[in-house]
């Protein structure tokens, strides 16, 4: 590992207090998603989050801090990001009772690659009603909490630490580089963004059932300290409300509770940034080739995800990156990385690549546009190749 390098890619940062019921399940979702390091700051649980998360800081994944006194959340935040930034190239800043839901991919590690030009990413809260329940049900809250009160401009984010200078709230950072864009890459103004949940949100449990909720009221708030912001009449307002279905998250969740189940959560295939660290290019084409041989699609686009920001620039790294997101069919995230590469790079090899993304997701104006170009320059430089190459990607009349 270079000196001075992150450890890890992705890292998550809680705060919590008799949070016993939940503490699992959190942590197993969140560690089965990419999450690589999770560090939770118990603030003085009768029952110690240590032993609640056991398997997995045996593991290695889960590290616990005890930290005294009401109100304690921002400082845990800084905390973190004093103790353990350096550590991570992104660290999330999330409760017990949000899980980030991914809509188009299985690890957040490939979505964070989409937007390291930027210091934050922020995530719009979905919010879950309490689904009917009274008393606490039996199993995960992911699985058990479905109806959805509808997507609110509140958010949370994941940041870039060496971009950070301080937690401003739980929701929001001050940053002494670049800014925290929303899904739709779209900057915030006054600490919110336009509602973009079409990649990920943050699904927020924040009532759970009536006995969840009744706890919730009898603690201090992890920011307001005694002073809790809640009260019965908001769960007696939500219970009214229309909701809808949300299942965006469910069969990741149920991955997790097969691993749960299983109990033995080191079975999960991990890669981690300090696996590719050190790597030459020839290196890790080679491993990513062996990954997609071994029909281990998803590890070879993690893999692609943690060698992104080193090899961004060579042509033969993001070839093969475009590649694998055709065959994964995700053209569009493919059309991103040849645009990208276009940019900074303006050959015929990048044009070409763009045309078979444009071809591929069916992009007819835009592609018709491309080929029409590229066939235009093939005939006035007398490229007969460049010709070629052209026609068996699209047919166009000039």
């Amino acid at each position: 590992m270079n000196i001075g390098s992150p450890r890890y890619y992705l890292g998550l940062c809680a705060i919590a207090r008799n949070e016993t019921p939940f503490l699992r399940e959190w942590v197993a979702y969140h560690y089965r998603i990419g999450f690589e390091k999770i560090y939770i700051y118990d603030n003085e649980s009768i029952a110690p989050v240590r032993d609640s998360v056991a398997e997995f800081y045996d593991l290695g994944v889960c590290d616990t801090y005890t930290l005294q006194g009401e109100g304690m959340q921002n400082i845990a935040y800084n905390l973190c990001l004093r103790d353990h930034g350096h550590e991570f190239e992104w660290l999330a800043f999330f409760d017990l009772d949000e899980f980030l839901c991914l809509k188009c991919d299985t690890d957040a590690r490939i979505l964070l690659r989409d937007y390291e030009n930027y210091s934050g990413l922020i995530l719009h809260w979905d919010i879950f009603s309490s689904s009917g329940h009274l008393a606490r049900p039996e199993g995960m809250v992911t699985l058990n909490y479905t109806q959805s009160l509808g997507y609110s401009l509140i958010s949370k984010c994941i940041v870039r630490p060496a971009k950070v200078a301080m937690t401003v709230t739980s929701h929001h950072f001050a940053f002494h580089e670049g800014v925290a864009v929303n899904t739709n890459k779209e900057p915030d103004l006054s600490g919110y963004t336009p509602i973009a949940v079409d990649k990920a949100c943050l699904n927020h449990y924040q009532y759970r059932s009536q006995q969840d909720f009744a706890e919730k009221l009898d603690k201090a708030d992890a920011t307001f300290g005694a002073s809790n912001p809640r009260r019965w009449g908001d769960f007696y307002s939500q219970a009214l409300k229309p909701t809808c279905k949300r299942a965006d998250i469910i069969p990741l969740a149920l991955e997790t509770r097969s691993m749960l189940e299983n109990g033995n959560p080191s079975q999960k295939h991990e890669i981690y940034l300090q696996d590719v660290q050190g790597l030459e290019l020839p290196q890790a084409m080679v491993l990513m080739g062996k990954l997609l041989r071994l029909k281990q699609d998803g590890m070879a686009e993690v893999f692609f995800a943690l060698c992104h920001k080193r090899f961004a620039a060579n042509a033969e790294f993001i070839r093969f990156g475009i590649a694998l997101c055709l065959k994964l069919k995700k053209a569009e995230r493919a059309i991103e990385l040849a645009r990208n590469w276009l940019a900074s790079t303006p050959d015929q090899n990048a044009y070409l690549a763009l045309l078979e993304c444009l071809v591929a997701q069916g992009h007819t104006e835009e592609s018709d546009r491309i080929a029409g170009y590229l066939l235009g320059v093939a005939e006035l430089t007398r490229d007969s190749a460049l010709k070629k190459n052209v026609e068996k990607l699209h047919k166009v009349s000039v």
